[in-house]
């Protein structure tokens, strides 16, 4: 009898799985609806949200920019002071308003802190964007010094009539008060669903949890859809949380402020009517299959005979490729599964199968062993690691780099193999953690071989989980060194070794940034030899050269370790004097200078004497940027040298 006749016998039961089909996708559709419901729901929260915030922050500019529109003049602070406290009671800003003069001084405030008085708030983000933008700005989040809340600051700029900056109006909001942010972070989503809100730099604005505020607590890969956010996604789906909770959240970007909020409630509490249909389902469906079961078990088994041949046939191939059964058997079980229904034609299509795998396996392992004298033949150290950090294989490089066996190695950590008892300089990354598209690079050293090595670690993907990684060890140390003597090349003199124009302007763009935090001061001193012309012209470029040497080396010695000289071209340096509190310090050392460099020079045989005319910028009085300084601190010089020489000028 042919198959077709024998399943006639399983017809009703076909009647019933179709039944259960048939229930199985109307109960889907029901859950995709709920589903979609869901994802709709805590989207539209998240966009409420974002467009609240968003207006609360268009409200506050526009309450800063009424208060600026109207201020009176600045040489009157006791008027000032009266506006204030008049806007402070009409537009209820909770944490104070207050003013800057144009350099970012304090200058008036309400309610008052004399303390703050005259002292410079011109670090702070919201002047310098105010300033760099033209417009009222909303600053970064800060936990007050005064207070202990977190503040945030809306500015407004006042213009006088040629439109040059007057003034800056601040207003002080406390950001978790009713006034602020306060209202729209108290909002309940569900049972224990919540609101927070970051920015692009993964700090938290809002949280349910004061502890986490201004914190950078979510790093990358900790929450893919809120990474997804930060890269421009705006929407809903399903995500692990950095707790490690599986969340529906919805991230949105709030309009016109580099923020973006999230709405998120736990998964379990977001589809429970889905879990619960579901289990009503499977319910239903699990006494539908005994029913099904029992009826058909005595006809499956006579129907399904052949097949159970068939199966034990490919259990025997399976030993076979394993070494475990014989290829007589496999033959043997074919044959019992050749009947003269369908199963038959199966059965016959499996054996042509089985001989076409037999084939395919000889050029695997002939293809392995190639593999393998491909391994042992680069000449890079390469590790094979499991998820743990523990050696699986390594290649004939590495066991002769680190004189170890490979089945020695195999089961050790490889930083053992790598360092042995020695603390490595870095954290050998996890397995989990690697970027699946590109290998993670770094340098370092070894304790038992010198020079640099380059690390590369690759991670091994198995179904879409982290199965290990290799590691690849190759000496970088001639490449490092190359590297280096081109920096040299690039950033320093080639005659005096001293930094060149572009690692000095490097140098005092980093000295003036760290001025502007420390509230100090930098001086810029631009030097030009007098009379060395004169020894040029009278012994040569080559007892020249040496003097410039020698005056580098006396300029080194009468400086501090943190400030720098270097050298222009021909007789011209420039010394930046780094955290300088008064104009007299910087008179200090430019006497030093002037002094050192009198003193006569032993060169070849000869005894030079010059001198050197100096001229003085000062930051940021007579400048902000190093454009500006280093062409006061020229000019300054000239004025030196019309003086008489062998002296030095302060910019005027």
């Amino acid at each position: 009898m042919r198959l077709g006749s024998k399943t006639s016998l399983t017809t009703f039961i076909l009647i019933l799985t179709i039944s259960v089909i048939l229930s199985a996708t109307a109960l889907y559709f029901q859950q995709e609806a709920l589903q979609s419901a869901a994802f709709n729901g805590v989207d539209s929260m998240a966009r409420t949200s974002a467009l609240m915030i968003s207006r609360m922050a268009a409200d506050a500019r526009k309450d800063a920019e009424a208060i600026a529109a109207t201020i009176p003049p600045l040489t009157d602070r006791a008027s000032v002071v009266n506006h204030l406290k008049k806007m402070y009671e009409v537009f209820g800003i909770d944490n104070g308003i207050f003013v800057l003069d144009a350099q970012g001084v304090f200058y008036a405030d309400y309610p008052s802190h004399p303390d703050l008085h005259g002292h410079s708030f011109a670090f702070r983000d919201y002047y310098l964007r105010t300033v760099e933008e033209g417009r009222g700005v909303v600053g970064d989040p800060y936990i007050s010094k005064r207070t202990g809340a977190m503040v945030v600051t809306v500015t407004a700029p006042v213009f006088d009539e040629r439109q040059r900056l007057r003034a800056i109006v601040a207003c002080s909001y406390d950001l978790l008060g009713t006034n602020a942010l306060g209202t729209v972070r108290r909002q309940q989503f569900g049972r224990t669903g919540y609101l927070f809100m970051f920015d692009h730099d993964r700090k938290m604005i809002l949280h349910p949890d004061t502890d986490r505020l201004l914190k950078r607590d979510i790093p990358p890969g900790a929450n893919r859809l809120l990474d997804a956010a930060l890269e421009g996604f705006q929407g809903a789906g399903r995500t692990v949380n950095s707790r490690g909770v599986e969340m529906l959240a919805a991230f949105r970007q709030v309009p016109g402020m580099p923020w973006i909020v999230a709405v998120q409630i736990p998964a379990n509490e977001a589809f429970e009517t889905l879990h619960t249909s579901g289990r009503v389902f499977f319910g239903i469906a699990l006494v539908s299959f005994a029913f099904v079961l029992l009826v058909g078990l005595y006809t499956i088994r006579r129907i399904t005979r052949p097949l159970n041949t068939l199966r034990q046939a490919a259990i025997a191939v399976s030993g076979e490729l394993q070494g475990t059964a014989r290829e007589t058997d496999v033959n043997r079980l074919l044959a019992g599964a050749r009947t003269n229904d369908e199963i038959g034609t199966v059965a016959a299509a499996f054996e042509r199968l089985v001989e076409h795998q037999r084939a395919n396996v000889g050029m695997l392992t002939q293809a392995a062993a190639e593999w393998e004298h491909t391994f042992d033949s680069v000449s890079e150290a390469l590790f094979v690691l499991d998820t743990a950090g523990a050696v699986l294989r390594m290649n004939r490089a590495a066991s002769d780099w680190f004189r170890i066996s490979a089945s020695s190695a195999t089961g050790r950590p490889v930083k053992d193999i790598l360092f042995g008892s020695s603390e490595p300089g870095f954290d050998l990354p996890v397995a989990d953690e690697l970027d699946a598209e590109r290998a993670k690079v770094w340098t370092s050293g070894l304790p038992h071989r010198e020079g640099v090595y380059e690390f590369s670690a690759t991670p091994l993907q198995r179904k879409g989980t982290a199965a290990g990684m290799i590691l690849i060890i190759r000496d970088f140390t001639d490449h490092a060194r190359k590297e280096e003597d081109i920096r040299k090349m690039a950033t320093s003199d080639a005659l005096t070794g001293l930094p060149n124009r572009t690692l000095l302007t490097d140098r005092l763009h980093l000295a003036l940034a760290a001025s502007i935090r420390r509230q100090c001061g930098v001086a810029v001193l631009f030097l030009d030899l007098d009379h060395f012309k004169q020894v040029n012209d009278t012994y040569g470029h080559a007892v020249g050269d040496e003097l410039l040497k020698a005056v580098a080396a006396r300029l080194g010695s009468v400086l501090r370790r943190n400030d720098t000289v270097a050298r222009l071209g021909g007789d011209e340096f420039v010394v930046v004097l780094a955290e300088i509190s008064r104009p007299e310090d910087a008179a200090a050392v430019a006497s030093k200078i002037v002094l050192s460099i009198q003193e006569p020079f032993s060169i070849a045989g000869h005894t030079l004497t010059i001198g050197t005319s100096i001229g003085i910028a000062l930051s940021p009085r007579d400048g902000s940027d190093e454009r500006m300084l280093l062409k006061h601190a020229d000019a300054a010089m000239y004025s030196a040298k019309k003086e008489g020489r062998g002296t030095f000028c302060f910019y005027e």
